[in-house]
């Protein structure tokens, strides 16, 4: 699977399908936040899956463990490869979402990537998830190789805040693509460096070929 995760961070249909049609050649797993899925719901993830891609559905869960259970089993019967949980939950609301069977991938956020905290603080997120049977974390590209060091390669990290070159914009701990995946992320999510571009697809492209280590 490509390490490329694209953020549709848009705000129609028509635009979302565009970029999947076109990138497809270069991402297999397209981002889902909380502006498109309220925009579109359903139709957005049936729409990936019917290009042959995969989902990641960015909600970010947070709220009591029985609710983040029903959650996961509602992200089960769409279809989507993998979700977010907020780390911030807890243990408890942790192990419910962990213990859905035949679930999605599940990421916990540990700190956003517009916030600078101590890197000693991502790591006990890292393995607090970890010991609650979470599949990986989001984290930025700054704790990559502590956490894949402390919580095992097979502990996926997914990293955004990926940056093709350096830039000033609201993300805090960036890096390119090549360092990302140097350090260990199993998966780069990128957003505006594509869906901002003129050519998306050869920004795509690009992005791809540097991945390919």
């Amino acid at each position: 699977m490509k390490k490329t995760i694209l953020a549709l961070d848009v705000y129609d249909f028509q635009k979302a399908e565009r970029l999947v049609k076109e990138t497809s050649p270069y991402i297999d797993v397209y981002k889902i936040g909380p502006i498109l899925f309220l925009q579109a719901g359903k139709e957005i993830v049936k729409m990936i899956k019917d290009n042959g891609k995969e989902v990641f559905l960015d909600l970010k869960f947070h709220d009591i463990p029985a609710t983040v259970k029903r959650s996961v089993e509602s992200a089960r019967e769409l279809g989507v490869f993998s979700l977010t949980v907020h780390s911030i939950g807890g243990e408890e609301m942790l192990k419910a979402a962990a213990s859905v069977e035949n679930r999605p991938k599940i990421w916990a956020v540990t700190v956003l990537t517009s916030q600078i905290t101590m890197p000693e603080e991502v790591l006990r997120r890292a393995k607090l998830t970890k010991t609650c049977g979470i599949d990986g974390v989001i984290s930025s590209p700054l704790e990559i190789s502590l956490i894949k060091k402390e919580c095992g390669k097979e502990f996926n990290v997914v990293t955004p805040g990926i940056r093709l070159a350096k830039t000033n914009d609201d993300q805090k701990r960036v890096a390119t693509p090549e360092t990302a995946i140097k350090e260990g992320a199993d998966f780069i999510v990128i957003g505006r460096p594509i869906l901002e571009a003129e050519n998306p697809i050869e920004v795509a492209k690009n992005i791809y070929e540097r991945t390919l280590l």
